[in-house]
């Protein structure tokens, strides 16, 4: 192992964590107007994931994304959806995810003893190019790897194997000397052994212990291969 990969979201930032905090901000602001705010937020995660497996393949631009998260769950609460009030849910959300993300405490120690072990590190992300570089910033997470690939900026995003082939051939690494650590099953431990690399499942509350991976609980465990 002479590189190591990393998924952004939900395996280095607990973006969970953080949607969930602008949920409860955007619930405010929705019963401030007068709207239901459980149902409106209900649909949000129904609507979400189908959306941006669009904005992934390319068939949504990340204003089109952006604009559809939040004005198709009105029309599953039967309302027309607001313009003004899209546009300040939106903002309202992505100050939150995006500003203040929260670090998994196990990120930073395993980071540090990679780069002391000389293995080489970088990140590999499907989200929107400004808000991820917005959560680096935040967490200064591109201070602790030496490359960032985001799908948006490079025009290939996981499970494509040139996301993976990107990244590992800007080190001149054979793709056997690379390992993809993520949380997604199909994105990051399946399309990363299609394109080459190993790969381990980051598993944290064991939600994917029947899938047959090889996966992790703590990012601590790296370090143990």
């Amino acid at each position: 192992m002479k590189l190591v990969i990393f998924d952004l979201d939900d395996t280095l930032i607990d973006f969970a964590t953080t949607r969930q905090m602008a949920y409860v901000h955007m619930g405010e602001l929705l019963d401030r107007e007068g709207i239901d705010s459980a149902g409106f937020l209900a649909a949000c995660v129904q609507v979400d994931r189908p959306l941006f497996l669009q904005f992934e393949r390319g068939l949504l631009t990340r204003e089109q994304y952006r604009l559809r998260r939040f004005s198709d769950p009105f029309g599953l609460i039967g309302l027309e959806p607001p313009a003004e009030l899209v546009r300040r849910l939106n903002k309202l959300f992505m100050d939150v995810v995006n500003d203040t993300p929260v670090l998994y405490p196990d990120v930073r120690p395993v980071l540090q003893t990679l780069r002391e072990q000389g293995i080489v590190t970088a990140i590999l992300t499907n989200g929107p190019s400004d808000g991820q570089r917005r959560k680096l910033k935040a967490t200064a997470l591109h201070e602790w790897v030496e490359y960032v690939a985001i799908g948006e900026e490079t025009g290939f995003s996981k499970p494509l194997e040139q996301a993976f082939h990107g990244v590992v051939d800007r080190f001149s690494l054979a793709r056997a000397h690379a390992t993809m650590v993520g949380d997604h099953p199909e994105l990051d431990y399946d399309g990363a052994l299609r394109a080459g690399l190993d790969a381990l499942l980051l598993d944290r509350d064991a939600r994917h212990a029947q899938r047959g991976c090889t996966s992790i609980r703590s990012l601590h465990e790296i370090l143990q291969r």
